[in-house]
């Protein structure tokens, strides 16, 4: 069984063994605790666009200082540089009514570094060569605000809508490059650098209300984070290539199973 399908099932068993805690909860309390967790089904964006250029080989590594080559970068989507490995969030509400509530998330979003073709080399010297890229791992900080609408059905279940603004801190992305046939070894590349970019967040799920104390919730988010900071990396930009100068906005659609206690 996948890992992510472990750690999925694990958040389910979880929440439902959470139920048998929530009779100690306050009645009719405004305020909520929601604690939840998920995995993405997609991510969109790139991080760098395909390009090629004429380059002096001896800025990306050293010993062939003096000889010239032709570079091409591929397209790097982050899909290709990145594994979603979970999500994590913590959440306070207030309900204004029983179909009005305000909220505040905290997220913790934990990616894996993926090994990728980079791109291409060749010059009169060296055989053409695969550039290969293995990506660090990232770790991303969100804090929202926002607001979400029930529905009332007259029963236990009660799907909702919502909205949030916010931040998000995004780590720096770097990977180590090196060729195929090991001519070149550029070392550790900087892509982005760490920063912190607006967020917007709009979701649409289901709750189920076991009780006026406890919750528990199934939700469909489409998030959106701004591009991150080009990291400038010396030895790409004196080669006249930069390839985080044109990182892009980043979508995410995280499926998120979520438990809420009232208090």
């Amino acid at each position: 069984m996948k890992l992510k399908t472990v750690q999925i099932l694990s958040i389910a068993s979880l929440i439902g063994s959470a139920a048998n805690l929530a009779s100690a909860a306050d009645q009719g309390s405004p305020w909520s605790l929601s604690i939840s967790g998920g995995d993405s089904v997609d991510t969109s964006g790139n991080l760098t666009s395909a390009r090629s250029a004429t380059v002096d080989l001896g800025k990306l590594d050293p010993a062939l200082a003096g000889s010239s080559g032709a570079l091409s970068l591929d397209k790097l989507r982050y899909n290709d540089i990145f594994e979603r490995r979970y999500d994590f969030g913590a959440e306070l509400g207030y309900a204004f009514s029983d179909s009005l509530q305000a909220f505040a998330r905290f997220d913790y979003e934990s990616l894996g570094g993926r090994t990728t073709q980079l791109g291409s080399i060749a010059s009169a010297t060296l055989p053409r060569e695969g550039m290969g890229a293995s990506f660090a791992d990232a770790n991303n900080y969100s804090l929202d605000l926002g607001a979400r609408y029930f529905w009332r059905t007259g029963t236990a279940w009660r799907p909702f809508a919502g909205a949030a603004l916010g931040a998000t801190h995004l780590d720096g992305t770097s990977a180590i490059v090196r060729s195929s046939g090991g001519a070149i070894d550029s070392g550790e590349v900087r892509f982005t650098r760490p920063g912190t970019v607006f967020n917007q967040m709009a979701e649409a799920g289901i709750e189920y209300q076991q009780s006026d104390a406890f919750g528990v919730s199934l939700s469909v988010d489409a998030n959106h984070a701004g591009a991150p900071h080009s990291a400038d990396d010396a030895r790409f930009s004196a080669a006249g290539l930069n390839p985080g100068s044109e990182a892009e906005d980043r979508w995410s659609f995280p499926v998120t199973i979520a438990a809420s206690y009232h208090f």
